[in-house]
């Protein structure tokens, strides 16, 4: 239909009907839509179908994998994408959520179902929880790059990380998907409405909200109007539509997903999807019937928060978006309770709970199903106060843990002080496991860890192979894992599970550092160089892999790469006496004694007490002949441990003057 010219803010009545037309089903766009979303998870397993084929792929072409920009500088798949649908957004308003989103189908297609057995979810309307999915945002994208500048950490180059070969590395199991679709759909839409959890749970709808206040295209009204509500009848993300283009001549609310049920039944075709001046600067002007009074929004508030902590996180298990779903439901479930005490007239849903003062039998089973939730959400803020002090003690280990990847050295029991941090964390940890009743793979590597630490090697070998068999991706257990391996002499077993513990976290140069080590070890010189090398890319700055890349290139002859290598290392750590004293005998071993002698020099300066160091540049001196030097240094090496004969040797040999 050709739209006429848009009716006057004022031109409708002033005060409108809400109705709730019986037996009104959305028309033909609906079913436009329902093919759009499922087109998008036809996408979904045939991206999934090309990596098990391929075994390489995209990234997971996901919002929530922007993250890795704020986090470490990783540009990704899902940020380009997430990017561009904020753009796209920008001009054509929130068509994304409506048409592309799963999240969204998954609501769909659980109202669908509640309808067909007999229950219309009705919608809560709360203006605190609205703020939830900014807040949300801007946690999950903006606070991590805020916090390391916060602190003078740097961001770090950016890299790029379109290709994956493993598609799954980012997401939750089974159980959790399961959970989810339970939770934050039908759970989601009988307490909160049709689209609760885009309401106040998802952050991406955020992001959208803001952009869809400066979008041209959105839904507009022409004179034909009259204001029977329909359209807000038949809308299922909370929008007053009638009001809206009452006031404004067209639908301001960011909360429009532009789903387009309004413009399908409206009676009249008054409503059409239009271009023209942005909705931003725009407020409506009337409350919602049922928005929560102040001390509802209150009580919904602190809920959510308490919920959002007790949850999050849970057993290791319960990702983000999925902790605020459940913030959610608790909230509706905290109002329905609240309002069952002080009102007459309760509903949960479409559940009436109680009728005339008096509580019904829905009533009373919901009161019993409150208290059981109530007890579990005790239970959990109790795992997790224990979880976080277990973290904290499992954190003052981490000295003790980095100085055991020292593949070099040789296992040795903690300090009596070291000793209590390790047995303080241990008991944490091993009363968590008590009270959890859900195997956690972290909690199993933490716990591996510190009976490694405590010298317990069978406990530490079955802990740490749990751990392995619960999650093939935890770097910690596969660097664990590696180090048991070298203690027992298997070090090309080690040298594999270093190699996973690299591949699946290169953040950690310790991974790298080891793996390097042992290959260097076994002979494998040009192994060990690409690892060192690989691990310069991520982390240019580290000593320990600069000194080691260093060192192999010695030893595959390249001088000039060696020499480059130690003085970058000198660059970084200026008293690290080892890059020092390799410098110098890669330097003499190249014939370049005078250069060897003045780096030998500025070492002795650096340690002038080290009697060996005097030794060797004694030696350097005599090679560049600079007998005399060379003297001077062995008598000083004497005076400082005289018990050194093969000094004493030595000096007896050499002349007494150039």
């Amino acid at each position: 239909m050709k739209p006429t010219k848009p009716s006057s803010p004022n031109a409708p009545p002033s005060t409108l009907p809400v109705i709730q037309p019986r037996g009104l089903r959305p028309k033909r766009p609906s079913v436009w839509r329902t093919l759009a979303l499922l087109a998008v998870h036809i996408f979904m397993i045939v991206h999934v179908a090309q990596w098990l084929m391929q075994g390489v792929t995209l990234s997971p072409v996901e919002p929530s994998e922007g993250m890795e920009l704020a986090k470490h500088g990783v540009v990704n798949t899902g940020l380009i994408f997430f990017v561009a649908a904020i753009a796209v957004t920008a001009v054509f308003g929130r068509f994304f959520c409506g048409w592309g989103c799963h999240l969204v189908a998954l609501q769909d297609l659980s109202r669908w179902l509640l309808i067909k057995s007999g229950i219309t979810p009705r919608p809560l309307r709360s203006r605190l929880l609205g703020f939830v999915p900014l807040v949300a945002f801007v946690y999950m994208f903006l606070w991590p790059a805020a916090y390391k500048l916060a602190v003078g950490r740097p961001l770090g180059p950016l890299t790029s990380g379109f290709l994956t070969a493993d598609f799954w590395a980012t997401f939750p199991g089974l159980t959790i998907a399961v959970l989810t679709f339970v939770v934050c759909g039908f759970a989601v839409v009988f307490v909160l409405g049709a689209k609760g959890y885009c309401t106040y749970g998802c952050p991406y709808g955020a992001a959208f909200a803001l952009a869809d206040r400066v979008a041209p295209i959105r839904v507009r009204v022409t004179a034909a109007c009259q204001g029977c509500a329909t359209c807000t009848a038949v809308c299922t993300s909370n929008v007053r539509v009638h009001e809206e283009v009452r006031d404004h001549g067209m639908v301001i609310d960011p909360g429009c997903m532009k789903c387009l049920d309004c413009v399908a039944n409206c009676p009249n075709e008054a409503l059409y999807v239009g271009a023209g001046r942005p909705a931003i600067g725009r407020r409506s002007r009337r409350r919602a019937p049922g928005t929560l009074k102040r001390p509802e929004e209150l009580i919904a508030g602190v809920v959510f928060i308490l919920g959002f902590f007790a949850f999050r996180g849970l057993y290791g298990q319960v990702p983000f978006l999925f902790s605020l779903g459940i913030a959610a439901i608790l909230s509706g479930l905290a109002i329905a309770a609240w309002r069952l005490v002080g009102r007459p007239e309760v509903r949960l849903g479409p559940i009436r709970l109680k009728t005339g003062g008096r509580i019904l039998k829905p009533g009373r089973v919901f009161l019993v199903a409150m208290a059981l939730v109530v007890a579990f959400w005790l239970h959990a803020a109790v795992i997790q106060g224990l979880t976080r002090l277990g973290d904290r003690r499992y954190d003052l280990t981490s000295d003790l843990r980095r100085a055991s990847l020292d593949v070099l050295s040789e296992w040795a029991p903690p300090e009596p002080g070291d000793e209590a941090r390790v047995e303080a964390a241990s008991r944490t940890l091993d009363l968590l496991e008590r009270w959890s009743p859900v195997a956690s793979p972290v909690r199993d590597r933490q716990r591996a860890w510190l009976a490694y630490l405590e010298g317990d090697r069978a406990r530490a070998r079955s802990l740490v192979d749990r751990a392995l068999a619960g999650s093939d991706r935890d770097a910690q257990a596969f660097l664990l894992a590696a180090r048991m391996r070298i203690d027992e002499g298997r070090s090309l077993e080690a040298a594999r599970a270093l190699a996973r513990a690299v591949e699946v976290d290169p953040s950690e140069p310790a991974g790298f550092l080891a793996l390097g080590t042992v290959l260097g070890r076994n002979g494998r010189l040009g192994e060990a160089f690409e690892v060192f090398s690989a691990g310069l890319e991520t982390h240019p700055e580290s000593v320990g892999l600069r000194y080691n890349s260093g060192l192999t290139r010695a030893l595959l002859g390249d001088v000039d790469g060696a020499v480059r290598d130690f003085e970058l290392v000198l660059g970084l750590d200026p008293g690290h006496l080892p890059a020092r004293e390799n410098l110098a005998g890669v330097l003499a071993g190249a014939g370049r004694f005078e250069a060897s002698v003045a780096v030998f020099e500025e070492a002795i300066r650096r340690s002038p007490d080290d009697p060996e160091l005097r030794i060797m540049a004694g030696r350097a001196c005599l090679a560049a002949g600079l007998r005399q030097r060379a003297v001077e240094q062995v008598e000083a090496a004497i005076r400082l441990d005289p018990s050194m004969e093969a000094a004493r040797e030595w000096l007896v040999e050499t002349p007494d003057e150039d």
